[in-house]
């Protein structure tokens, strides 16, 4: 390793265990498998990564901050172990946990999961050819002779209710299933990460039958008046329908889990679960693309101008200064874009009504958006090294609060765009595109605008001067920031519109068919259901 620093792969390598470790915690205080076996795949990496990259930054700042006081081999390794102790301190454990479960959010769970048992447990199920078959070979191993099976599974009240020999024969269709679904090889990581959870099952499975089995003889051995043998059936499948529901629960729930972490595309998964026998609808998930997009855009609109300026020592930005800084940027642009969406996906509370837009969403989530962009710039600005003729060198808390009206214009014109389209109620989710990337492009350009003159005025006002910068530079800072400005609007309410419109479709259409679809509905809002 000749000609490199020894601090700079030093601080390499403390980053490199900073991943290992912060990706282990990210799952606590859960097993790796239950929450990556529980989520789709893509989101789960998004999520994983997402906190890591919060880790390895936050590691950078501290080992930065504790260099100015010593050296920064000594400050490494003392860092690493600040951050492996933070978890267990008192007010930073809080921090941490708070932050890991937002990041589990991120990835839905367990609300992924639990969306699909829902869907999977209000949906009519088909019975498969194989488990009629099924039930008579192993019932028959228990002594149960065939005429009785027959009967039981007839669905005519005679030896079982009809709510239990449907119950029964439900959980034998999902056992056969899932011995299917073994050979394929797709599958083959998930059952050995689910093994324990599928050796239990077998133990359940067996022992359901085997009480079956045992309560099936009793009809043959008891001798009763036509009335107690109304009872002894009904008897008999209450205790056949409890041997069996939690087995259902735990099998939907297995196929919950195969759905979302093994299958990527969501016609693919509702194919899954119809080989089941399950008839039902997934909602729309929404997309990570366009943040995706906007983030690494974002961060090249923040880096690329600082290759054409020609900066003075008291105004040079170094590599890392100016990485560090523009990542923070597109962290809070992010999740401006956040506070613009998700609200309307979960609640009608920022959404828009027939007569009206929904102003006090915009106050509530525009502030917010604000004050988090704000916290965000202003933790970078006062831990990363920069020059001194900076505002945010002296003042990071005026520049941060500077920069974050940024933030809140852009929540504040994405909600406004995507209201719009909620109005409009088109069922063209392209329609309109180009319209919302313009306007949003002229309000980023002269919001920019209107920064860098905010900016020079502040610098002035606290005795700083603006480094001189030419014309040139400014309008292509301007004209950089109006086509991140386009992207958003192109994509971002349009993106948006489709996810919500298609699970408001979902819901409608399973009120239709009298199920009842929670997920498809927001919090504020009941779901439907159709009396018959």
């Amino acid at each position: 390793m000749h000609g490199l620093d020894h601090s700079i792969v030093a601080l390499c390598l403390g980053a490199i265990a900073i991943c290992i470790v912060s990706a282990i915690d990210f799952h606590a205080p859960f097993q790796t498998a239950d929450i990556r076996y529980a989520v789709m795949r893509d989101r789960y990496y998004f999520a994983v990564v997402g906190y890591v990259m919060i880790a390895v930054v936050f590691y950078f700042f501290v080992a930065i901050l504790m260099s100015h006081g010593v050296e920064l081999l000594v400050a490494i390794p003392a860092t690493i172990a600040f951050m492996v102790l933070a978890p267990h301190l008192p007010l930073l454990g809080w921090v941490i946990d708070f932050l890991r479960r937002m990041m589990q959010t991120l990835a839905r769970y367990p609300q992924a999961v639990e969306t699909v048992i829902v869907a999977i447990a209000r949906s009519p199920i088909s019975v498969t050819e194989r488990a009629a078959p099924e039930l008579q070979r192993e019932l028959a191993g228990y002594g149960v002779p065939a005429g009785l099976i027959e009967k039981a599974l007839n669905d005519d009240n005679q030896v079982l209710a009809v709510g239990a020999a449907s119950m029964i024969k439900q959980v034998a269709s999902l056992h056969t299933s899932f011995v299917e679904l073994r050979e394929n090889k797709r599958f083959a990581r998930f059952f050995r990460a689910r093994k324990a959870a599928f050796d239990e099952m077998e133990k359940q499975y067996r022992r359901m039958l085997r009480r079956s089995a045992r309560a099936l003889l009793l009809t043959e051995d008891i001798t009763v008046s036509d009335v107690d043998a109304v009872e002894l059936v009904l008897e008999i499948s209450d205790f056949i329908v409890e041997e069996c529901e939690d087995l259902r629960v735990a099998y939907q729930r297995r196929l919950a889990e195969a759905t979302l972490s093994v299958v990527d595309r969501r016609d693919s998964r509702t194919e899954l679960i119809s080989s089941f026998g399950y008839q039902t609808v997934l909602p729309q998930p929404l997309p990570f693309a366009p943040l995706v997009i906007i983030f690494v855009l974002d961060f090249l609109v923040s880096v690329l101008p600082l290759f054409f300026m020609n900066l003075t020592k008291n105004y040079e930005v170094g590599s890392l200064t100016g990485g560090l800084s523009s990542a923070a940027h597109a962290v809070a642009l992010t999740i401006s874009i956040f506070f613009a969406i998700y609200p309307k996906a979960s609640t009608n509370f920022a959404r828009p009504s027939l007569y009206a837009l929904p102003w006090r969403s915009y106050v509530v989530f525009g502030a917010l958006s604000y004050l988090a962009g704000n916290a965000v710039l202003w933790i970078t600005y006062s831990t990363i090294p920069i020059a001194p003729g900076w505002l945010a060198s002296s003042h990071p808390l005026a520049a941060s609060s500077l920069l974050s009206l940024v933030f809140l214009t852009n929540t504040l014109v994405l909600s406004i765009l995507l209201d719009v389209r909620l109005r409009a109620d088109a069922l063209d989710y392209h329609e309109a595109r180009l319209r919302d990337g313009a306007t949003h492009a002229v309000v980023m350009a002269c919001a920019m605008l209107c920064l860098l003159i905010g900016f020079t005025l502040v610098s002035r006002h606290f005795g700083l001067n603006m480094p001189y910068i030419s014309w040139l530079v400014y309008g292509g800072i301007v004209a950089l920031f109006g086509l991140l400005g386009f992207v958003m609007g192109y994509l971002v309410p349009s993106t948006a519109e489709a996810y919500i419109e298609a699970n408001k479709l979902i819901r409608k259409s399973s009120a239709l068919n009298g199920n009842r679809l929670e997920w498809a509905a927001p919090v504020s809002q009941p779901s439907t259901q159709v009396r018959t």
